[in-house]
């Protein structure tokens, strides 16, 4: 299979090479003024489509970015449920202007006599201009566009993806977008994303990349907490960064060691809440502790709330010591 789809590609990019020696992307969909493009281009591996969607083979999960709706495309249909490669990208135009991208992966065209069909052109020049137009349509289509370019092969795309998404003058909704898909990249991204987080300015990305880096499971729990320690950060990104550790696994000791050296009293509750989503007896053990022995009559309180939710044996025990006090 693997041999089949570098013999493909490479029939793509031959293709490619041949097609687009005359004219650009840019120029040929800027001559249509009214109604629909489309191209193809070599696909990533690990990526098939459907009816309705897109999946990751590498995986079970879908990737549920389609752009479309229904159990129908209107614009490619299938004979198989995850049919691999090529990347298709339907470009709409009305009255000379890009209003919306559609991308699919694999399957064929549905006949159509008024589609522009440019036919395979390289993932150099299709990621190349799929950004250029990210960058100066509406939030609809630039969203559009940054997923359509994380389909394609053999590009890298992640420091062009970091780029988009440190630009203020780029939409918020396709740098959101950007920013996930680095998320969802091998390989250099985590990097990136970290240094993204430290130029960006708008807490709704920074929230964006800290959700991205904690789904990278076990890697990035020390960053976090960085972060969580870190004074000149504003308490709800702190906050955030500290809910995402203690969902992705950062230990108990390393937890428990951080919050003695909390000094605002919100932070201390969002870790009070943290370990009460945790289930290890370590977590009970430390919401115990803070419940006696916190200078804090209202931290105590807290700790005592979240521990009358447990079914552990040993806080029926301390609450009725308390009680009885």
């Amino acid at each position: 299979m693997m041999i089949s789809r570098a013999i493909a590609a490479a029939a793509f990019l031959m293709l490619a090479a041949d097609s687009a020696a005359a004219q650009s992307i840019a120029s040929r969909v800027a001559a249509v003024r009214d109604g629909k493009v489309r191209m193809t281009f070599a696909s990533r591996d690990d990526i098939c489509g459907f009816n309705n969607g897109i999946s990751t083979t590498s995986s079970n999960r879908t990737n549920n970015r389609s752009t479309w709706s229904g159990d129908r495309s209107e614009d490619v249909e299938y004979d198989v449920e995850c049919s691999e490669g090529p990347a298709r990208v339907v470009v709409e135009k009305s009255a000379g202007r890009v209003t919306n991208v559609k991308a699919y992966v694999g399957g064929r065209w549905r006949a159509s006599s008024s589609a522009t069909d440019l036919g395979a052109v390289s993932t150099k020049e299709a990621t190349d201009w799929l950004l250029s137009l990210a960058s100066s349509a509406s939030s609809k289509v630039s969203g559009s566009a940054i997923f359509a370019m994380t389909l394609a092969d053999s590009v890298r795309i992640a420091p062009s993806l970091a780029r988009f998404a440190e630009n203020d003058g780029n939409p918020e909704e396709a740098r959101d977008q950007a920013i996930f898909w680095l998320g969802q990249l091998r390989g250099e991204s985590t990097e990136l994303l970290r240094g993204l987080y430290t130029r960006l300015e708008r807490e709704g990305l920074k929230d964006k990349v800290i959700f991205s880096l904690s789904q990278q499971r076990g890697v990035n729990d020390e960053w976090l907490l960085a972060i969580v320690s870190n004074p000149r950060e504003s308490i709800e990104m702190r906050k955030k960064a500290l809910f995402w550790a203690g969902q992705t696994g950062a230990s108990m000791s390393r937890l428990s060691s951080l919050y003695s050296r909390l000094t605002e009293r919100e932070m201390k509750d969002q870790m009070i809440f943290v370990f009460s989503q945790r289930r290890e007896p370590a977590a009970i053990d430390k919401l115990m502790d803070i419940a006696r022995n916190d200078p804090d009559r209202e931290t105590r309180r807290k700790a005592l709330f979240w521990l009358g939710q447990s079914k552990d044996p040993r806080v029926a025990t301390m609450l009725s010591d308390i009680i009885n006090r």
